[in-house]
């Protein structure tokens, strides 16, 4: 039997990237899948029909108030209040600058998408779970929640307070039988990866290459991750397999993190 059959996800930021991997393996796994995004997922969407699976999405900003609970709303209705499954994965990766130079309106939009964001959506989905005793919340950080990294304070704050949020929120929704654990992946390929690396050169005065090499040499297995590889400790935390586990943090960086 597949892992999720019969069990309903509802996946934040799976237009592409990340989210739109864990979006199409869950569904290979037999669940059916909401997708919560600012673009409309239709790459996504083809791709699992095409593999016979069934999904659908809302147009969704997570910054935006109005947008979160209507979202819930509509989750509620297409799930019939069944939800099993909040894979916390939209996101935006801020501007390379040192603090010093940092405007105070990048600064709030980082939080207010990456933080605050996830909060909302969080506390809009979590009382159908509530209500069912039952539910698996994974939430996408980072490896820079446990480090500092120059030229990104805003982003290494947001994923810093998403660790802390993620051990909290297992807290406190630990007696109502739902499990909320994190990821903290390393660079993942893909276009967000490129997109970083670029600033980074641009705000540090060096190359991309330069940039990659060192990143790639930080890291015992000498490379970066495929999103394959981040779906699939995603959906293990999702799943039954990691039933007694709750509050974590799982690294994923080819051995970058080491704790």
């Amino acid at each position: 039997m597949r892992r999720f059959e019969g069990q309903n996800a509802i996946v934040t930021g799976a237009a592409r990237g990340l989210g739109r991997t864990v979006a199409i393996e869950m569904a290979k796994e037999g669940g059916r899948i909401l997708i919560a995004d600012r673009t409309e997922p239709l790459e996504t969407i083809s791709a699992i029909c095409k593999l016979g699976g069934m999904a659908d999405y809302v147009l969704c900003d997570i910054s935006n108030e109005a947008h979160v609970v209507a979202f819930a709303r509509r989750a509620g209705e297409v799930f019939d209040g069944k939800i099993d499954i909040l894979i916390n994965n939209a996101g935006t990766n801020s501007k390379a600058h040192l603090i010093k130079d940092m405007k105070l309106a990048d600064w709030r939009r980082t939080l207010d998408i990456n933080l605050t964001g996830t909060m909302r959506v969080t506390q809009e989905i979590m009382p159908f779970m509530i209500a069912r005793r039952s539910g698996k919340i994974v939430l996408t950080v980072s490896n820079v929640a446990r480090r500092g990294l120059a030229y990104r304070a805003d982003y290494v704050a947001s994923k810093w307070g998403l660790l802390g949020f993620t051990r909290t929120l297992a807290l406190e929704l630990a007696q109502y039988g739902i499990r909320v654990n994190a990821v903290c992946p390393g660079p993942i390929t893909g276009e967000a990866i490129e997109e970083v690396m670029r600033l980074h050169a641009e705000a540090e005065g060096r190359t991309v290459a330069e940039i990659r090499r060192e990143w790639t040499e930080a890291a015992p297995m000498k490379r970066f991750i495929d999103p394959e590889e981040i779906a699939q400790v995603m959906m293990f935390l999702a799943s039954d397999a990691s039933s007694a586990m709750t509050g974590q943090g799982l690294n994923v960086t080819c051995g970058f993190l080491m704790t």
